[in-house]
């Protein structure tokens, strides 16, 4: 089975629309996402109807969109993602709630788990630290947890009997799974990366060949920064899709 791991897209649609397009052309089976598909960009409607049209995929429910379906309290955000929340509410319909009300927060699928934030904290916490990822692998049975939130790509590798380590999820780089391992992998964000590489970020899985792969792609961030600043989304928002930061 053919897997896209896609995660944080942010109201982003060139960078969403750049990235289904590589995956078309690359053929897989399935496509999860792993959560925050609205939050932060100018076209959370778009987004929300681009993903909906695609026949086999999964979506998950991230904090931001359960902020705009007010399952989480908009005051636990900062004022630049609160102002952004209130802004892609006032763009979608209650079509489009009705939607993302429906997104599941956990999902499995051929011993593979799927979170937006962590096993631990489905919506919330960040895998920041090794003490998190740590804490984390010992919380879910799967051999495989994909997470999205922090934005940053990478892999957490638990070895057997013990050791364990992390990679940097670079543009092109292919992970081999390994029978005596265990992963947490994130494949970084399409619509807002935040490791210095403002290219949008996701994730090739085959299971079949048991690898991992890594993509980044260039897109239009200009034409979004205009669409955000028509919107008055602070500049803080906008600025910082220019560095990946």
């Amino acid at each position: 089975m053919k897997y896209a791991i896609i995660s944080d897209i942010h109201s982003n649609l060139e960078a969403l629309e750049l990235v289904l397009k590589d995956i078309a052309r690359n053929g897989v089976d399935k496509i999860i996402c792993c959560g925050d598909v609205v939050g932060y960009g100018p076209n959370p409607k778009e987004c929300i109807e681009t993903l909906k049209s695609i026949p086999n995929i999964e979506i998950l429910m991230g904090n931001h969109d359960a902020a705009i379906v007010g399952k989480i309290n908009i005051d636990d955000f900062n004022d630049d993602a609160r102002q952004a929340i209130q802004i892609n509410r006032m763009l979608i319909t209650e079509k489009e709630i009705a939607e993302i009300s429906l997104w599941k927060t956990t999902y499995r699928e051929n011993g593979i788990l799927f979170v937006h934030g962590s096993p631990r904290d489905p919506l919330k916490e960040y895998l920041l630290t090794m003490g998190k990822l740590r804490q984390n692998m010992d919380l879910f049975a799967e051999k495989i947890c994909f997470v999205g939130h922090t934005h940053v790509p990478l892999v957490y590798v638990k070895t057997n009997p013990g050791s364990d380590f992390v990679e940097d999820g670079e543009n092109g780089k292919e992970l081999k799974i390994k029978d005596e391992e265990r992963y947490i992998i994130n494949p970084g964000s399409v619509g807002q990366p935040r490791d210095e590489d403002a290219r949008a970020s996701f994730v090739y899985f085959d299971s079949g060949r048991n690898t991992i792969r890594f993509r980044r792609l260039f897109y239009d961030i200009k034409s979004v920064q205009k669409k955000m600043k028509h919107l008055n989304i602070s500049e803080f928002l906008i600025n910082r899709l220019s560095y990946g930061t």
